[in-house]
């Protein structure tokens, strides 16, 4: 990938790497900026809100399998140069004209309905089509989320030795997609608190570290320019991501709810909706077998569909009786990337100021 190109795809990361649904009377009663107010040369997405620019581009770009420049002239993003961008614009028109039609305005239709990873949809069938997969026969006996949730606590250690474990320092390293670009990061947890640092170099900005907490009652997050802006829903996700590790999943959810049984990466899994106090929704996914979290998913709306947001933990290993995933797959549309635990340190002194931001 370019390396102007990826260092945009960082800070779209930077800035839109999270996901839940934004509480609808917040959307339908606050004053919201627009794409046509706060860019330039914005022709089709004029009453979007500005805050979705960076999703509806991501599902764009993973949608048509392309980078930026696809459309756009890298670092002057509002010109008209390539014939592309006008293509994408009369695209999102006949979008937008189908759903109004047919679907009562619900982006029922999207850029990956055609396009499913290609930058031209295929105007015929493919004669050879993968095997289709069926869910699997479900239970006789539909399982109890309880029952559940309680396998998953006892499989990562049990609660007398979660209870143990007050802290954490871990050290890890950040796998970019092309499995040869890593970063350095560091983890403290304390409770529901959790700050992660992860370390850039480059030749062209040095290193540059970028910085996300949640202190228990605010989430943060910063780089090399200062504080960077969260919106609610970014805030609300690193808020998850810092709850998720005290492994305390009734706490965190006022209302969880088996779903179906099926299979993920050949192996059986459970599925759970989970809602919290505040109406935010997970789907999350347990290993039949181990009882261990092996995925969770979350979703953000778009004027372009939903937004999905993917964690795969896998290689569950004990840390002093406690059992945490040491690889941590992310994912989001057109970026991924991998955290490979390396070192986890129970019970290490950590200030609270680590979790403040300051």
């Amino acid at each position: 990938m370019n390396k102007k190109i990826k260092i945009f795809a960082i800070s779209i990361f930077a800035l839109f790497a999270v996901a839940f649904f934004a509480p609808k009377g917040e959307m339908q009663t606050k004053q919201v900026e627009t794409a046509g107010q706060k860019f330039k040369n914005i022709k089709v997405l004029t009453d979007m809100p500005a805050d979705q620019m960076g999703k509806v581009m991501n599902q764009i770009s993973a949608s048509l399998g392309v980078n930026c420049a696809f459309c756009h002239v890298v670092d002057q993003w509002e010109k008209d140069d390539k014939k592309s961008k006008d293509e994408a614009r009369e695209m999102m028109k006949m979008t937008f004209e189908l759903n109004k039609a047919h679907f009562n305005n619900r982006p029922e239709i999207t850029c990956n309905t055609c396009h499913n990873g290609h930058d031209h949809p295929a105007g015929a069938p493919n004669l050879y089509p993968a095997p289709a997969t069926e869910r699997p026969k479900q239970p006789e006996t539909k399982p109890v989320a309880d029952d559940i949730l309680a396998k998953y606590v006892t499989a990562i250690g049990g609660k007398a030795n979660l209870d143990k474990v007050t802290s954490r320092h871990i050290k890890a390293s950040r796998v970019e997609a092309d499995g040869t670009t890593t970063e350095a990061e560091e983890l403290w947890q304390k409770g529901g608190k959790l700050a992660v640092a992860t370390t850039y170099n480059s030749k062209d900005h040095g290193t540059v570290v970028v910085s996300e907490g949640y202190d228990g009652t605010t989430a943060w997050k910063k780089g090399a320019n200062g504080d960077i802006q969260l919106k609610v829903d970014e805030a609300e996700q690193i808020k998850r991501s810092a709850q998720l590790w005290t492994g305390d999943l009734k706490s965190i959810y006022k209302q969880i709810d088996y779903r179906f049984f099926d299979k993920l990466d050949g192996r059986e899994v459970y599925i759970l909706t989970a809602q919290t106090a505040d109406n935010q929704r997970d789907t999350l996914y347990f290993d039949v077998q181990t009882g261990f979290l092996v995925r969770r998913t979350a979703r953000v709306g778009t004027i372009l569909g939903a937004y999905i947001y993917q964690f795969d933990f896998a290689d569950y290993k004990d840390f002093g009786g406690v059992k945490i995933p040491t690889t941590m797959k992310f994912a989001v549309p057109n970026i991924r990337w991998t955290r490979k635990i390396t070192e986890v340190k129970n019970n290490a002194p950590v200030d609270d100021a680590k979790f403040s931001g300051k």
